[in-house]
């Protein structure tokens, strides 16, 4: 597809999807913080599980062009995994929703750093992109680890930065695509 001079591709396309799902998703979890965080499992968990399975889609369709692909099935399966634990888990309570978001993000901000090390190794334009996302959800995942902070923000806040987080990350994924292509392809 074609917007003037812009080519948008359609793995672009479902990565808008689930940076608006993720960030739809840290929005109405900071707006509907009178309700329980058990309450409101169902939907973050199905947001990760859509955001999961489109990683792991362009993966399968893209993964002999695009550079670092093995690190977007990683995150994809991740995401899709540990979304099955909001959606099927009955026994869970509210306390554990932040430090299970806290490890996903920790997890994903570790693999977008190394995501920009294989860029920048390769000389790609845009790899601090992900540096900067990755050490960002490290950060803001060691922060929902810890109690004051959880504490003084509330549970639905830290979780609703955490999705937030992630949006950017689907975003700069957009934004870096076209030089993620190799050049056979072009």
């Amino acid at each position: 597809m074609k917007i003037g001079k812009i080519k948008i591709h359609w793995a672009q396309i479902l990565w808008a999807i689930a940076g608006i799902l993720m960030l739809s998703a840290g929005i109405f979890t900071a707006l509907d913080g009178h309700k329980d965080l058990v309450a409101i499992a169902f939907p973050l968990g199905s947001a990760m599980l859509l955001a999961g399975f489109i990683n792991m889609f362009i993966f399968h369709r893209k993964s002999h062009v695009i550079h670092g692909s093995i690190l977007l099935l990683a995150d994809g399966m991740i995401t899709a995994f540990l979304s099955v634990f909001l959606l099927f888990n009955t026994m869970i309570e509210a306390k554990t929703i932040p430090f299970f978001f806290g490890i996903w993000e920790l997890v994903c901000g570790v693999l977008k750093l190394i995501e920009s090390r294989e860029l920048r190794s390769h000389h790609y334009y845009g790899w601090h992109r992900f540096g900067i996302v990755g050490s960002i959800e490290i950060i803001s995942g060691v922060a929902s680890l810890l109690k004051p902070v959880d504490d003084y923000l509330g549970m639905h806040f830290v979780v609703a930065m955490i999705l937030i987080v992630q949006s950017f990350g689907y975003l700069f994924k957009i934004l870096i695509y076209p030089q993620l292509i190799s050049e056979k392809t072009r």
